[in-house]
């Protein structure tokens, strides 16, 4: 799959349902259930779900949300450094850093298992 594909992939939302099954194992394994409505409609729908989780896991249990990083390998320097950059609130900023985290994820596994 060429960057091109991949490109309107995205655009069409083909690999959403397969990000939201990535959000969703990667979450059971730190003991979060990521209860999200399927089919998943749009990607916006998925991060705001996503910001609300997190925000409750942050106010929660912050340790869970470092074991969620390290699970998904985002690491804490990339944090560190893209809040020097934002203007979004932490959780906002974590959130989407976490669904871009699993959105690669998907696509990196879709690419090396059709080449």
């Amino acid at each position: 799959m060429n960057l091109l594909e991949v490109n309107n992939s995205i655009q069409n939302n083909l690999f959403l349902q397969e990000t939201a099954q990535q959000l969703e194992k990667d979450f059971l394994m730190i003991g979060i259930n990521f209860d999200i409505d399927t089919p998943v409609s749009d990607y916006k729908y998925l991060f705001s779900f996503t910001y609300h989780l997190v925000n409750a896991l942050n106010e929660q249990n912050p340790k869970k949300v470092l074991n969620l990083l390290y699970r998904i390998d985002l690491s804490e320097e990339k944090v560190k450094e893209e809040m020097l950059k934002t203007e979004l609130s932490f959780t906002e900023m974590l959130s989407e850093m976490i669904v871009n985290r699993e959105i690669k994820k998907v696509l990196i596994k879709n690419y090396f298992s059709n080449s």
